[in-house]
């Protein structure tokens, strides 16, 4: 499983913020590969967007495609992947 947690200062407030993931999340569903979006609410407000996907491939397809920068006001992957806002993480569920 491959990560994406995404730390998010959100212009206009949470709620703005949340509402935009909600409204983006079931398009996310068509691309084949993607698990899942949690939002998490620090007790400080600051919200990370945590994506999970079968592999870095499949977040890639999600990134270089047009309805990414949709999400994303119409900013590009690079616009938005900065090296301080996203960590990526190879992961493993054990049961």
């Amino acid at each position: 499983m491959f990560i994406a947690v995404n730390t998010i200062a959100g212009p206009g407030g949470n709620e703005r913020v949340l509402q935009g993931f909600r409204h983006a999340a079931p398009a996310m569903k068509q691309f084949k590969g993607f698990l899942g979006l949690e939002i998490w609410t620090a007790p400080d407000g600051s919200l990370q967007a945590i994506s999970r996907w079968t592999s870095k491939e499949a977040l890639d397809e999600y990134l270089t495609n047009p309805l990414f920068g949709s999400h994303h006001g119409g900013a590009s992957r690079e616009q938005t992947n900065a090296p301080a806002q996203v960590i990526y993480y190879n992961a493993e569920v054990i049961e």
